[in-house]
């Protein structure tokens, strides 16, 4: 699919339209991504926090391929393009995405579609120095409300160029259980150059990115490759495992990092917002425990018979493991239990 070459876009059904200057409420970030090669930019006020990545999923929406891009060109204030490039995290259409600035190309991110595990969704992914570029969060938010999306991962950073919170104070927030939240203490990790003398740049590591939120702090300069910079960045990695991460916090950062562990929230002047994590849905019996098997591993187990041409019970005896599964209710588990009622419970799951 070829999805450049259209012009006009910012509105689905003649409704998207961008925001005039003055309408943005989202604070402006500071400072703005720096990649290789640029200075250290200047901060005159407060630390604000930033969106500093952007992957979200939405249902096919009504608003064109081309259109879309060219809508995210107008909130970026910039042309943009792009090229299909393979695929992206199954989708099996990845569209890198590219700004025009100053005449030359920089990638800022992708949109992906297709694939059959997709169920038709699409994908919009915003890199950071795609998000430094967006001068309109509002717009940008509404339209992925307007989409029904769902955010599925999420980085907001703050920055402290003159280094007035630093990997050190993170590292005696840890200490002083500043991190804990609701009894829990997150687990935590060291990178980097921590020996004396070692100009590489120290990164702590606080949670675990695959449970659904981690901090990383870490010597933005020294990574940049200015080996006497005191610039230290603050930076929240929120993902959607357990949790639904709304789009205010595109547009109210502040308050969503602020809401991610105890200790940020003294780092800025604002009021905390946490997300709240949901339980994950416990499977009340055999039947739809089996649906759930059948559903996620049923053509691996296909595949796996028609390739070695193994009898179904041997693949069972192989893959079994005595015991009852966490999320299943032992009362759900009924000795006894001939197999037709088990089917007629499996049935009962199925669309």
């Amino acid at each position: 699919m070829n999805i450049n070459g259209q012009s006009g876009a910012g509105m689905v059904d003649g409704r998207w339209t961008l925001r005039r200057s003055g309408a943005c409420t989202a604070p402006a970030p500071s400072p703005r991504p720096v990649t290789r090669g640029e200075s250290t930019p200047h901060v005159e006020q407060a630390p604000r926090a930033k969106v500093d990545w952007l992957n979200c999923t939405f249902p096919a929406p009504a608003m064109s391929a081309p259109g879309l891009v060219a809508f995210l060109g107008d909130i970026c204030g910039a042309g943009m393009s792009a090229k299909q490039d393979g695929g992206l995290f199954g989708f099996s259409e990845r569209h890198r995405l590219f700004l025009s600035v100053q005449g030359a190309k920089v990638e800022v991110g992708a949109l992906a579609m297709g694939g059959e595990s997709q169920g038709g969704k699409w994908l919009l992914q915003l890199t950071g120095k795609g998000c430094g570029m967006v001068q309109d969060w509002d717009s940008l938010r509404e339209l992925l409300e307007g989409f029904g999306a769902t955010i599925t991962r999420l980085d907001l950073a703050l920055d402290f160029i003159e280094g007035e919170h630093t990997v050190d104070d993170a590292m005696d927030m840890l200490e002083a259980g500043e991190f804990t939240s609701r009894g829990r203490t997150p687990s935590a990790m060291q990178m980097g150059g921590w020996n004396a003398g070692n100009k590489a740049g120290r990164t702590l590591y606080v949670g675990k990115s695959k449970n659904g939120k981690m901090l990383r702090v870490y010597e933005k300069g020294k990574q940049l490759g200015d080996e006497n910079s005191q610039w230290t960045r603050f930076e929240v990695q929120l993902g959607n495992r357990d949790r639904v991460i709304p789009l205010d916090a595109m547009t109210s950062p502040d308050r969503y990092f602020a809401g991610a562990y105890p200790a940020l929230e003294r780092l800025i002047e604002c009021a905390a917002e946490a997300i709240p994590t949901t339980q994950t849905e416990t499977i009340t019996n055999l039947g739809h425990l089996m649906h759930h098997l059948r559903r996620c591993y049923g053509k691996a187990l296909h595949q796996a018979q028609s390739v070695t041409g193994a009898h179904e019970s041997e693949l069972i005896e192989e893959i079994r493991v005595i015991g009852i599964p966490r999320r299943v209710k032992p009362a759900g588990v009924v000795a006894g239990l001939a197999w037709p009622e088990l089917q007629a419970q499996i049935r009962s799951y199925q669309p």
